[in-house]
């Protein structure tokens, strides 16, 4: 009898394939793999359907969750492969604990019991030390926690402060770290896709809203947004252990020196690795920042154009050279534009979103300039907020070329979403200000395009005016920052409807660090794959170095 299973698994970390083998080893049985790109097949060679079953039962409790899983399938077949696929030489990627150790540090019998450096061949951040438990020292830190104190600790990634969140955490930049993934369902709006992530082995920070209760159990907690993540080494999962026997759930934890009251230094201090933060929804996942637990690419160029080098990188991960691939660029800090590559024509610039103002004023005189309409609505906007008109229109912009963020943030001083007149600033406000929307629609803001030289570029007056008009019919803020992001991501999708009928498109590739708000990126995953195949970054940050790996070109 033979059994394969076909996993969509997309991970270079080869941690699947390690323990198929391992499972086979201890049961005796016969078997090989095969790697095609993204497809892991693996097949089992038994004598009887009692075989099967007792491997099935050991490799699926053995076999972590990760966030690169995406499908699997079974199937019955006649002959096994005559290929096989060798596993690599590679050094061990640093990554939490397996099942299988997790199982032996939490069994009381066992000789790795509060172990913390229990690891095997598939797991642990490649750091030895005395084979024994640590739960005493470990008790007595979350003791002091208990108390309210804080306390420094080593990590196998890097220094840490943990405690109670308290008036202290109000100053610093910190993430949430939780006992089990029930805590954060308790304390947050997070979506099943994003649960089911936070699971996996790869333990990822995901960035999301509080719900009211948080605020009532722990009133120092500010911020409405807030990366929330599992413990990921044995250190913080044992320091949970303890904490949760004293009825405490949660705590924060900061790279950032906060006077300590005690100390767990159970290792030395460790170069520091980056825990990966992700978005999820519920056909996708991309990695926003970090490094912990990924491969190394490739440099091939070292000077990019970002937009360029993020799209090339897409493209590279995935392999579509032989594709028609319509690519946007959603950054804070670089270019936002529409490029389109093909074999036949190399790659275009389709559509830019770039902007040139001096000043707020020479906006307003544009779209006084437009039309009656736009004389209308700069007039009773003028009526309507007095004071507000008058002090903004005096803002001189010291950057005189703007992408699609900071567009935003000039809507967001214009709509008066904050006090501040740093441009980058008054974008944060109004995204986290769509983050935080809770509903289901917000208004239609127009987006329109002007073509101007023969380049088509997107008009920001008639997007700026029309977002004036709802401040004036009084949609709130929250509403209306909504309504601004969501506009343009249905713009978008109708532009690559566009493309695909008028270009051949048959791939849509996004990337930038836009992607890291999980509305934009949920609805780019749910409304434009409904008539296009897309494509995201795998095992790359959606911006950041992966641009240098996309580099200048396909070849």
């Amino acid at each position: 009898m033979l059994l394969e299973l076909q996993l969509d698994y997309r991970s270079s970390s080869q941690i699947y394939e390690k323990i198929f083998l391992r499972t086979l080893k201890s049961l005796s049985l016969e078997g090989t793999l095969l790697r095609e790109h993204f497809t892991l097949k693996l097949y089992i060679q038994a004598d009887t359907t009692e075989e099967l079953e007792n491997f099935s039962t050991h490799f699926s409790s053995a076999l972590p969750h990760s966030i690169f899983l995406y499908d699997t399938k079974a199937t019955m077949l006649e002959e096994m492969p005559t290929l096989s696929t060798k596993l690599l030489e590679t050094t061990k990627p640093p990554m939490p604990y397996c099942p299988t150790c997790l199982e032996e540090a939490t069994d009381r019998e066992h000789e790795n019991y509060y172990n913390i450096f229990t690891a095997c061949e598939v797991c642990g951040y490649g750091i030895e030390g005395e084979k024994r438990s640590y739960q005493e020292e470990i008790k007595k830190a979350a003791l002091s926690i208990q108390k309210g104190e804080i306390v420094e600790l080593n990590t196998f990634y890097g220094k840490y402060f943990v405690a109670l969140p308290n008036k202290s955490c109000q100053k610093i930049t910190y993430d949430i770290l939780c006992y089990d993934l029930a805590t954060i369902e308790k304390y947050t709006y997070a979506k099943k896709s994003e649960i089911t992530s936070l699971g996996a082995m790869e333990k990822p920070l995901i960035k999301l809203k509080k719900k009211l209760n948080l605020v009532m159990d722990y009133e120092d907690i500010q911020a409405d947004l807030l990366r929330f993540k599992l413990p990921d080494d044995f250190i913080l999962f044992f320091l949970m252990e303890e904490l949760h026997q004293l009825d405490i759930h949660l705590l924060y934890m900061t790279k950032e020196h906060v006077p300590p009251d005690d100390k767990l230094l159970l290792i030395k201090a460790t170069k520091t690795l980056e825990p990966i933060e992700v978005v999820a929804s519920e056909n996708d996942i991309a990695i926003i920042s970090g490094d912990k637990g990924l491969p190394k690419f490739p440099i091939n160029a070292e000077k990019v154009n970002p937009p360029e080098g993020s799209f090339y990188s897409v493209i590279k991960e995935h392999h579509l050279e032989n594709e028609i691939v319509a690519g946007i660029h959603l950054s804070r800090n670089y270019k936002n534009n529409v490029l389109i590559y093909g074999k036949k024509f190399g790659t275009l610039e389709y559509l830019s979103f770039e902007f040139k103002f001096d000043s707020m004023q020479e906006i307003f005189t544009n779209i006084h300039n437009t039309n009656e309409t736009g004389v209308k609505i700069l007039e009773n906007f003028k009526k309507a907020f007095p004071e507000h008109y008058e002090k903004i229109s005096t803002i001189v912009f010291e950057k005189k070329v703007f992408n699609l963020y900071t567009l935003w943030g000039i809507m967001s001083i214009i709509l008066d979403f904050t006090k501040t007149q740093n441009i980058e600033e008054a974008a944060r406000i109004l995204e986290e200000g769509a983050m935080s929307f809770l509903g289901e629609k917000g208004p239609r803001i127009d987006y329109k395009l002007l073509n101007i030289k023969h380049k088509i570029y997107l008009d920001p007056l008639m997007t700026i005016r029309t977002a004036m008009s709802f401040k004036l019919a009084g949609v709130d803020q929250l509403t209306l920052s909504y309504g601004i992001i969501e506009s343009f991501l249905e713009f978008i999708a109708n532009e690559f409807d566009e493309v695909k009928q008028n270009m051949g498109v048959t791939a849509i590739t996004v990337t930038g660090s836009l992607l890291g708000n999980r509305n934009i990126f949920s609805k780019m995953s749910k409304e434009i794959a409904i008539n296009h195949t897309i494509y995201f970054n795998n095992e790359l940050t959606v911006e950041g170095k992966g641009m240098f790996y996309g580099g200048n070109s396909l070849s």
